[in-house]
């Protein structure tokens, strides 16, 4: 589990693994690609909401955020979701702090940190082991800039990728 553990150089961005990199962003490209298939589970949860009514779908998105998901609904949120995937996210997130950490791959870091400690609870319980690997690296590195740490950082990349195929399998 630890054969790929990414190291993160705060101030020296020329330490770079340019293997690791892309092997983990080969993985994450070949995720996405095999994730097409929960596209169309989405396509029939949105016909199925449209056809409920419009008027009921506007003042439900408030209370939405908050509310626990169905398996399809998870789905829908990893791989279908906005405009980039929150997988999709996820590997620009990793791939940008793995490039020399500066403080806007350090917001995104923390954002996808923020944005999967949202979701982790929203999601069936069977998801919720692999949002918790997902998350690994984003908790990690938060926790090095909270305790205001200098010097390199492992990031646990190994962790997310075993976490998106988990993911993948329960869509």
């Amino acid at each position: 589990m630890w054969a790929m553990v990414r190291t993160v150089t705060h101030l020296s961005p020329g330490l770079r693994a340019r293997g690791a990199l892309a092997a983990v962003t080969a993985t994450l490209v070949l995720l996405a690609g095999c994730s097409t298939g929960g596209a169309d589970g989405e396509a029939d949860a949105a016909a199925s909401t449209s056809s409920s009514g419009s008027a009921s779908a506007t003042p439900t998105k408030s209370p939405d955020r908050d509310a626990p998901l169905s398996a399809d609904q998870a789905c829908a949120a990893m791989y279908v979701d906005g405009d980039k995937t929150l997988e999709e996210r996820i590997g620009t997130a990793l791939v940008g702090a793995s490039d020399g950490l500066d403080a806007a791959s350090a917001d995104q870091m923390h954002a996808m940190a923020i944005e999967l400690g949202r979701l982790q609870p929203r999601v069936p319980e069977e998801f919720q082991s692999p949002v918790e690997k997902i998350r690994a690296p984003f908790l990690q590195l938060q926790e090095t800039l909270d305790l205001a740490e200098t010097g390199q950082v492992e990031l646990d990349i190994a962790s997310t990728v075993e976490g998106l195929k988990e993911y993948e399998k329960l869509c």
